[in-house]
């Protein structure tokens, strides 16, 4: 599968010098890690668009703990069930390529080469580069995926922005959209400590479940309950929008915390396209 150019949509293929290039002459460098940079300036609605570096890091070291691997192992299981040798999967705001790492563990017969992660963040990017997993990786706007049409097998969102009607327009027919977000319960904990009072998560289903295009195939749910101690109390609290919500006083009461117990629950819903839907 080749990148297609986000200029003139023609297809990229490597070149000697590091560069990926189309037919038209637009040229993109490759970056030593492997990674590409494909956001155009007139995709990002900010200068440093996605997740800021300090989110990033909280989110690294916090994954560090193993405390989601739970649920990577869960994604990938059902990311499983309908892969195939060969197939592509993409991952959506893959992030810094935590669970990049879980699929090419937990997917039988998925290589490398099948592999792709995308997010707008650079800094995400460079650090799922890091992991040297194999998988193609690229800096882009979900609303503006640099695939072409009917491209792509499988494809994941954990907890990140997507556009449906381009994961429409890139998947296969009969091809799967794996949309992972937080249950009911999930961060109780902390929410506690920062509101007065505490609403229920709300997922972003709703989009997929009211189209007529998808067929929902699987629903799961997933919890396990941690306790947590310094540093990673403060590192789970800075990987949320939860910090920036909070007053200062609220973000001192949480990073000081001794040991927090707290609750980690996603739900998992598999979708199939039905492109005459």
């Amino acid at each position: 599968m080749n990148y297609q150019c986000p200029v003139c949509h023609e297809a990229l293929h490597a070149s000697a010098t590091q560069t990926l290039r189309c037919s038209a002459g637009h040229s993109f460098d490759v970056a030593k890690q492997g990674h590409v940079n494909l956001l155009l300036a007139h995709q990002s609605r900010s200068r440093v668009p996605g997740d800021s570096p300090s989110m990033l890091a909280s989110r690294s070291r916090f994954f560090s703990t193993k405390a989601y691997d739970f649920l990577g192992a869960a994604v990938s299981e059902q990311i499983a069930m309908h892969h195939t040798a060969g197939a592509n999967l993409l991952d959506i705001g893959c992030g810094e390529g935590y669970y990049l790492e879980h699929y090419l563990k937990g997917v039988p017969d998925l290589n490398p080469d099948a592999l792709w992660g995308l997010d707008i963040a650079k800094a995400a990017v460079k650090l799922a580069a890091q992991r040297k997993t194999g998988a193609h990786l690229c800096v882009a706007a979900s609303r503006a995926l640099p695939f072409f049409p009917k491209s792509v097998h499988q494809v994941v969102s954990i907890f990140a922005p997507f556009d449906l009607a381009e994961i429409e327009r890139v998947l296969t027919h009969g091809g799967i959209f794996h949309l992972i977000g937080p249950a009911i319960d999930h961060l109780q904990a902390l929410k506690q400590i920062i509101y007065d009072r505490v609403e229920p998560h709300a997922g972003n289903f709703d989009s997929v479940v009211a189209s007529a295009a998808w067929q929902e195939i699987g629903a799961l749910t997933v919890r396990q309950v941690a306790r947590l101690v310094p540093p990673a109390i403060s590192d789970l609290f800075g990987m949320t929008p939860y910090y920036w919500s909070a007053t200062k006083a609220q973000q001192q009461a949480i990073e000081s915390q001794a040991e927090l117990s707290v609750t980690l629950a996603f739900d998992i819903r598999s979708f199939r396209f039905d492109a005459s839907g």
